[in-house]
């Protein structure tokens, strides 16, 4: 399942469309829009998001392995995504 996808299943649950799949070609369309415009939202990340991910990259060192780095990069966007969440 894409980001869009689990955004849109997110979005429906919270506003009580249930599944977003049952919905017709234009509802599922604005789904996606609004879930496209979330996650454009959050690519920008703010002064507490690059702070908490930085605390995930002091601690990469030369000779990782590269599922290491990819363990670090995503682990390093869930305590960003954390600390704006933190922040409602």
């Amino acid at each position: 399942m894409t980001p869009i996808e689990r955004g849109m299943q997110a979005l429906a649950a919270s506003l009580g469309s249930g599944n977003p799949d049952a919905l017709d070609g234009a509802a599922r369309e604005k789904l996606a829009a609004a879930a496209r415009a979330v996650l454009e939202a959050l690519r920008e990340p703010d002064e507490l998001m690059m702070e908490s991910g930085a605390e995930i990259v002091r601690h990469v060192g030369n000779g990782e392995s590269e599922e290491a780095y990819r363990n670090d990069a995503a682990n390093t966007w869930r305590f960003m995504i954390a600390a704006a969440l933190a922040q409602d």
